[in-house]
C-alpha cells in the first residue's frame, strides 16, 4: 500500500498545471504609458495652446481691414480669404504643435490621408467644385454688371444675380433661369448694355431693273424716316443677290436701345421699306412711326422684368456695380 501510494503521489505532482494570466506585466504596461503620458503633458497642452492661438489669429486677422480693401465690394471673395485665412494659420498651430511633440509621422499620415479624401471628394462633387472655382474667377473678372443685357451660349435676359453655384438671370419673356458658372465662364458672352448703339437688319426682294439704285435710296429714307432709328451711323441698304429678274436687298439700320426697342423698330422699317417698294418713286414718302407703342414702353418692360427678378433672387449678389466690367 506504501508504494501504490506514493506512485499516486508522484503521478498527480507530475500533471501538467493551468498557466495562470499574470496580471503583473499589465499593470506596469499601463504605468508605464501612463508616466509616459504624464511626462508629455506639458508638451501636450502647450501644442494645444499654440494651435488654439494660431486659430485666433487667423480669425483675428480675418477681421482686419487689409480684408475689406483685397476684396472690396464682393462678398464671396471677402469670405474665401478671410475662410483661407483662418485655416491656414489654423494648420499652420496644428503642424508646429505635432512638431514640437515629435509626431512628425502623424503629420505625413495627415497630410496622405487628407490627399486620397481630397481626390475622392474632387471626383464626387467635380460639378459643384467646377461651378464654385468658376464663380470665384468671374467674381473676380467681372465680365458683366447688374442689369446688363446679355446671351450667354443660347441663353438672352437681364443678369439680375451671380451666386456662388449660378449666374441668375431674368429671360425677356419673364422667366427666371439659372446658368450654372462653368457654363457662363467657358461660354461666349454677348453684352448688349456696352454699346447702347444696337444695329438691325433684314432683307427684302426687289425688282432687278435700271431703276434699282432709286429703289436702294427710296427705301433708305423711308426707313432713316422711322421713329427710333438713328441718323448715325449712316442707314445702308446693300444689294446682296441677284437672279430671274429680282435683287435681293438687306437693309441696315441703328437704334438706340436704351430708348427704343429693336423688334418694335424693326418691324416699323420693315413696313416702311415694304410700302417703299411698293409706292411710286414719284410718290411722296408717308411718314413712319416705330410702333403704336406707348412712350417709354421699352424702358418700362425692362423695370417690370428686372423687378420681378430681384423679388425671385433671393441669394446674395457677387457682382459688384462699381467693378469696371471686363
Amino acid at each position: 500500500m506504501t508504494g501504490a501510494a506514493s506512485v499516486s503521489i508522484l503521478a498527480i505532482a507530475a500533471a501538467p498545471t493551468a498557466p495562470s494570466f499574470d496580471w503583473s506585466a499589465v499593470r506596469e504596461r499601463l504605468l508605464a504609458e501612463l508616466y509616459r503620458f504624464l511626462a508629455a503633458a506639458p508638451l501636450l497642452l502647450v501644442a494645444l495652446l499654440l494651435t488654439l492661438a494660431a486659430w485666433w489669429l487667423g480669425g483675428w486677422l480675418a477681421r482686419r481691414a487689409l480684408i475689406d480693401r483685397l476684396a472690396g465690394a464682393n462678398p464671396f471673395l471677402k469670405n474665401l480669404l478671410a475662410t483661407t485665412l483662418r485655416g491656414g494659420c489654423a494648420l499652420l498651430g496644428l503642424a508646429t504643435g505635432l512638431q514640437l511633440m515629435n509626431a512628425t509621422a502623424i503629420v505625413g499620415a495627415l497630410l496622405g490621408t487628407a490627399g486620397v479624401v481630397g481626390i475622392a471628394l474632387g471626383f464626387a462633387f467635380k460639378d459643384i467644385i467646377e461651378n464654385y472655382i468658376a464663380g470665384v474667377l468671374l467674381s473676380l473678372r467681372q465680365p458683366f454688371r447688374p442689369h446688363d443685357h446679355v446671351r450667354i451660349a443660347e441663353h438672352e435676359g437681364l443678369v439680375m444675380a451671380m451666386t456662388a453655384r449660378a449666374t441668375v438671370l431674368m429671360t425677356l419673356d419673364g422667366n427666371q433661369l439659372r446658368v450654372p458658372n462653368a457654363i457662363v465662364f467657358k461660354s461666349v458672352i454677348l453684352n448688349f448694355s456696352q454699346n447702347p448703339s444696337r444695329r438691325f437688319e433684314f432683307d427684302l426682294s426687289a425688282p432687278f431693273d435700271g431703276a434699282l439704285e432709286a429703289t436702294q435710296a427710296r427705301v433708305r429714307r423711308r426707313v432713316e424716316a422711322v421713329d427710333g432709328v438713328l441718323r448715325e451711323p449712316d442707314t445702308e441698304v446693300l444689294l446682296v443677290s441677284s437672279g430671274d429678274g429680282k435683287a435681293g436687298v438687306r437693309v441696315r439700320g441703328w437704334i438706340d436701345q436704351r430708348r427704343s426697342d429693336i423688334d418694335q423698330v424693326r418691324s416699323a422699317a420693315l413696313r416702311a421699306a415694304t410700302a417703299a417698294l411698293q409706292a411710286d418713286a414719284a410718290a411722296p414718302a408717308p411718314a413712319a412711326t416705330a410702333a403704336p407703342a406707348r412712350p417709354g414702353a421699352p424702358e418700362r418692360t425692362r423695370q417690370h422684368l428686372l423687378r420681378a427678378g430681384e423679388a425671385g433672387a433671393g441669394s446674395r449678389d457677387l457682382l459688384d456695380p462699381a467693378a469696371p466690367a471686363e
